[in-house]
């Protein structure tokens, strides 16, 4: 599991801003929101432009050094924050896998650009590579398997992380296996990637090719949308999946916005026991608020996955569908849990949007 992140100098983030999903309060309702001892499903509230969608994309950040090469990392403007003198960007990552605790720290100076990395894994140093000089400090390689691993082939640039899963055997007791899967399943999702027409008919491309038609029909009649849905063969030989009725209407072309994004939803929910961590921006945009708590559900009963999800919907903002620990608040100059913003002691009886609304938290 993700047990701390920390991030600064990157886009809104000029300050440091802290996620610690180890803030477990003593609750003893909604545990189900817990697992191993952390924060399992946090729901994030913040006014526009705050930086929800940004937090989302620094988490995810590590994907682009850990798994991709950086000539596949396109170059992002305005990846640094505008308001810092450092020339920089910081990510500061604790993973808690099987027992064992892994920091990995790094710095960039653009998306594509690394300046330094660190990795510690249960208080031992493995690594720290400062790649504007080429030069490094090495600790204890044997834990990772790595200790005749050839430094003479790392190209300029790549990740050590990258180097090292790439060249030393990865086999199931390795705990660098055991981090590469964790964040090859970590997943970025924006509510409103399927108002894109195009995207939309890609997705559902999918779902015919995965013979999947039939589930999503039933994954839609749990939310109260009661549609028949068929696919048609066109004279180009494409297929469209279409709302059955006397007259076809084509799907894709007919259904709100809010039943995109739940085609959305469907196919990495057919995912989700893959995924270690999904981070689901804006998930509910579209939503009806009692569709909205199903979805919330669903997010909760994936155990094995950790999930984020950024809302403004304060109806949410309850503790029959969390716990006071799992809701924070995001504004320009802090990242933080109800609990830690106030000096009421809250309980399972306190309504929790009440409090927001009356500015409860904005201390």
């Amino acid at each position: 599991m993700l047990k701390r992140f920390e991030v600064q100098g990157y886009k809104n983030f000029k300050e440091t801003y802290i996620l610690d999903f180890s803030d477990v309060r003593d609750y003893q309702f909604n545990t189900n929101c817990i697992k191993d001892g952390k924060l399992n499903n946090i729901i994030i509230y913040g006014k526009n432009a705050v930086g929800k969608t940004n937090l989302g994309k620094a988490i995810m950040d590590i994907k682009d050094n850990f798994i991709r090469t950086p000539e596949f990392i396109a170059d992002e403007p305005n990846y640094l924050n505008a308001d810092s003198n450092q020339g920089y960007a910081k990510f500061h990552y604790v993973f808690e896998l099987e027992g064992n605790e892994i920091v990995y720290e790094y710095t960039k100076t653009a998306k594509a650009k690394l300046m330094d990395e660190i990795l510690e894994i249960n208080n031992q140093h493995i690594f720290t590579y400062y790649h504007d000089t080429q030069k490094k400090d090495l600790g204890d390689l044997e834990l990772i398997n790595a200790e005749t691993l050839n430094w003479k082939m790392l190209e300029n640039n790549v990740s050590i992380l990258n180097y090292i899963i790439n060249n030393i055997p990865l086999n199931d007791t390795n705990i660098l296996k055991k981090l590469y899967d964790f964040i090859s399943g970590m997943k970025f999702i924006s509510g409103n990637n399927l108002l894109d027409i195009r995207y939309c008919d890609y997705v559902l491309n999918t779902i015919i090719e995965n013979k999947q038609v039939k589930e999503l029909e039933k994954f839609l009649d749990q939310f109260d949308i009661q549609e028949k849905l068929e696919v048609k063969t066109l004279p180009t030989g494409k297929k469209q999946i279409y709302l059955d009725h006397k007259k076809p209407i084509d799907f894709a072309y007919s259904i709100s916005s809010g039943t995109r994004s739940l085609v959305q939803l469907f196919v990495w929910y057919k995912k989700i026991e893959k995924l270690s961590f999904l981070y689901i921006d804006e998930f509910d945009a579209f939503y009806h608020y009692e569709l909205s708590e199903k979805i919330i559900k669903i997010l909760e009963n994936a155990n094995n996955c950790q999930t984020i999800a950024t809302t403004h919907n304060t109806s949410l903002l309850s503790n029959k569908i969390m716990r006071p620990d799992c809701f924070f608040i995001l504004n320009n100059t802090r990242l933080i849990s109800i609990v830690k913003s106030t000096d009421r002691e809250l309980r399972e009886g306190h309504n929790l949007e009440k409090l927001y609304r009356s500015g409860e938290f904005d201390g």
